[in-house]
């Protein structure tokens, strides 16, 4: 089958010349377009390297790269209005995910896809001496699946934009801007060595500090690592093991969009369901605003939980609260106000994350024998309390961390910093959706106030609280040592922590959802006989 579908790509692209003389005429200029494009980028490669000055072939390959890698993503924004495609098509058919995948991937190389290997390998091209043209060709496989991976991620956003005209003709705008912008940039910083560029030279001059500086940033960025990372083996002025370090970062990276791009494909290859009837006119509050499932009854019950139970709100209350309190015993300490502001919003993260979910069956007894008699799935009722957390938790997130930032005074603090406040949100909820199906404990009784001590209280609540806060560090340790990687060496580590605490958080939220439904189903009469004595 799929040797088939790719000879159907073939004939697909043979027909496309059987159109109207003047739409044939536009695609062959296309092509000849994209291939001299190709080809003056290899020329210039070679320029480059004639020129043996390795700082400014690591600035040029660095722009013109990140250039094109961000043309990668926009391009496809702007102009795909379908897909050729669909993921849907192999639905009914012997095939997984990961093989509809691999071969939507195929798919898109056979046509004017397959001139992404000559422009992954231009690279190679750009550098004189051996060290660092070994690192550009292990750079190269990596260059080019990750541009192809990010073009077809970009057609799936593409075509879902396409849906809202307003919002698409917004991005539309703002993307034409930033790559015109982005390619004036690239012209001025190439302009000094190109003869007869002059008057650019001139025009630009007074940006120069900021033209030296564009480079370096875009070097610990995703757009520029790649193409940044043979410079550094070969520039004497750095050091030689980072070129290593952005090619193996890289790695982690694409490694990442090949897993959002085969768990796209498998969200698509799942049967759609029935089409839900009208709903009543009177639904009662939140569960007016999510669908009709038993996930969706749950999460809406528990956002109810969340703005009128008095041991819910009492989160609120206690947030402010750690952040003065922080801040205060941090000033009477001596510390600093730039390193005493990066305290307080992981400590409200944790709060926030950890405070109801790790006990959240106990919280809630008077309905957890409706989930067990109407036979609820544990995910389900496990995956619906998690909502509310998430909520508040991106909303705490997202107002805190640009406060911290803004706070400490460098933005280069940004990735580390988020990626351990992530892996402490979603670890605590992942953790939280285990633990408080496996060891519940005594709580205050709906209504009670949050401070109210159970009468069945028992030591066992000390030690659930004291583990389940623990397994949540442990979680977010291997992102914290990254982020102290970052502070003491700098670099492209505070990348990598967020990346590691994103994908570390994902996981610990994925596993605790279904190792905690799977707990909830096999104890349902424990925790039935746990809330009648509690």
């Amino acid at each position: 089958m799929v040797a088939e579908l790719l000879r159907l790509r073939l004939r697909i692209l043979a027909n496309g010349f059987r159109r109207p003389p003047a739409q044939v005429v536009a695609i062959v200029v296309g092509l000849l377009v994209a291939v001299v494009g190709v080809v003056l980028f290899w020329q210039g490669a070679a320029w480059v390297r004639s020129l043996d000055d390795d700082d400014f072939a690591m600035r040029a390959n660095t722009v013109v790269g990140s250039w094109l890698s961000l043309a990668a993503i926009l391009v496809p924004l702007m102009a795909v209005r379908r897909v050729v495609l669909s993921p849907r098509a192999f639905l009914g058919y012997p095939i997984s995910p990961v093989g509809v995948g691999v071969t939507m991937l195929a798919y898109t190389l056979i046509g004017p896809g397959i001139l992404l290997v000559p422009m992954a390998l231009a690279s190679t091209q750009a550098w004189p001496d051996a060290t660092s043209t070994q690192v550009a060709w292990a750079a190269a496989p990596l260059l080019f699946l990750q541009t192809l991976l990010v073009i077809q991620l970009a057609r799936e956003v593409g075509v879902a934009l396409r849906r809202h005209p307003r919002i698409a003709g917004w991005i539309d705008f703002v993307s034409v801007l930033v790559l015109l912008l982005g390619g004036a940039t690239v012209l001025a910083i190439l302009a000094p060595r190109v003869p007869g560029m002059l008057d650019v030279v001139r025009a630009v001059r007074p940006l120069n500090r900021f033209l030296l500086a564009v480079p370096d940033v875009l070097a610990d960025t995703p757009l520029g690592m790649l193409w940044a990372a043979p410079g550094h083996a070969s520039t004497t002025l750095r050091d030689p093991s980072t070129a290593w370090q952005l090619v193996g970062i890289s790695a982690l990276l694409v490694l990442a969009l090949l897993i959002v791009w085969l768990g796209l494909i498998a969200v698509k290859l799942k049967p759609t369901r029935r089409l839900p009837g009208p709903r009543r006119t009177r639904v009662p509050g939140w569960f007016r605003h999510f669908p009709s499932t038993t996930g969706g009854a749950v999460a809406a019950r528990s956002l109810t939980y969340w703005f009128r139970d008095p041991r819910y709100r009492a989160v609120y209350a206690v947030l402010p609260f750690v952040l003065v309190v922080t801040l205060v015993a941090l000033w009477i300490g001596g510390v600093p106000f730039e390193y005493a502001v990066l305290v307080p919003l992981p400590l409200m993260t944790v709060l926030l994350a950890w405070s109801t979910s790790h006990n959240d069956v106990a919280y809630d007894n008077t309905a957890v024998w409706q989930h067990i008699a109407a036979q609820t799935p544990g995910l389900d009722d496990r995956r619906g309390r998690t909502v509310p957390v998430l909520v508040f938790g991106v909303v705490l997130l997202a107002v805190g961390i640009p406060l911290t930032v803004w706070g400490h005074g460098d933005l280069a603090i940004a990735p580390a910093f988020t990626g351990f406040c992530v892996a402490l949100l979603l670890g605590g909820v992942g953790v939280g959706s285990l633990y408080s199906a496996r060891f519940p404990y005594a709580a205050p009784r709906p209504g009670d106030q949050a401070w109210e001590t159970p009468q069945a209280a028992t030591n066992q609540g000390v030690v659930a609280q004291g583990m389940s806060v623990l397994l949540v560090l442990l979680c977010a340790a291997p992102t914290f040592g990254l982020a102290a990687l970052w502070w003491i060496r700098g670099g492209t580590w505070g990348w990598a922590a967020l990346a590691v605490g994103v994908v570390s958080g994902v996981l610990v939220y994925v596993v605790g959802l279904r190792a905690g439904g799977r707990t909830f189903d096999a104890r349902g009469p424990e925790l039935l006989a746990f809330t009648q004595r509690n």
